[in-house]
């Protein structure tokens, strides 16, 4: 009997260790591929953002959101006749990158009270709002009219330094030549060469400048924000470069 209970006992095992072996033996031996569903990586985790808003000097309000929780922020001032959303995939870009961003409707834009045109007030609005979230320094960005109410705010407040995309030298009032002989930071002017006049007047923005001031001429005739469409990296990584040089 003692002889038979080993016997089954053994018999028992080897069937386990034999089941165990064939599961081994299904299960693949090449790791999966990358956005596969048994791929072990973990998705990213999605950018943070809220929706913000904020007074203007003369007593409007303005919406905004803001995108990230970095230390360093980025105002975001969009072109007409586009609004803030127009930002919305660089923004998730800046806080994958560790900023804070700031993109906003200048008035009479979405649910932005007003009419008109005042981009200087707006975006000093805006980079007020930012630096009083306690961020250590604020930098401002802006397409068209905004890249003329970016250098007017930077006029105005201690900024990083500021990018513009396609920025005119005038604009409803703003006077982005007079606002760059009083700013002294750094500046980063683009532009495509056939969206005339903006691409001369990034080069009469930059000759006016106080500070160090850089111009990039691209190929083709994109204008503000529609770069990204035609020089997605180009763009992308001229502006981060910027922010990483002078933050």
């Amino acid at each position: 009997m003692r002889t038979l209970i080993i016997a089954i006992v053994l018999a028992t095992v080897a069937a386990a260790c034999s089941s165990s072996d064939d599961q081994a033996d299904t299960t693949p031996t090449t790791a999966p591929t990358p956005g596969s569903t048994t791929a072990a990586t973990a998705a990213p985790a999605p950018v943070e953002d809220e929706a913000v808003s904020f007074p203007t000097g003369d007593g409007l309000t303005l919406e905004g959101r803001r995108f990230g929780s970095g230390p360093t922020g980025v105002v975001l001032a969009h072109m007409r006749p586009a609004s803030m959303e127009s930002w919305f995939e660089f923004a998730e870009i800046l806080a994958e990158s560790g900023y804070s961003a700031l993109a906003f409707n200048f008035r009479g834009y979405g649910n932005s009270e007003g009419a008109g045109f005042a981009v200087d007030v707006d975006t000093t609005a805006a980079v007020d709002f930012l630096q009083s979230t306690g961020v250590t320094e604020v930098f401002a960005i802006g397409a068209s009219m905004g890249g003329t109410g970016a250098v007017a705010a930077a006029a105005e407040r201690a900024v990083g330094g500021v990018a513009t995309l396609s920025a005119p030298d005038r604009f409803e009032g703003t006077d982005a030549i007079d606002a760059a002989r009083a700013y002294a930071g750094p500046l980063l002017l683009i532009a495509a060469e056939d969206d005339q006049p903006y691409a001369a007047e990034a080069t009469a923005i930059a000759a006016a400048a106080a500070g160090p001031a850089r111009v990039e001429i691209l190929p083709g005739q994109a204008h503000g924000t529609g770069l990204f469409a035609t020089h997605p990296a180009e763009v992308i990584d001229l502006l981060l470069e910027f922010l990483a040089t002078n933050a």
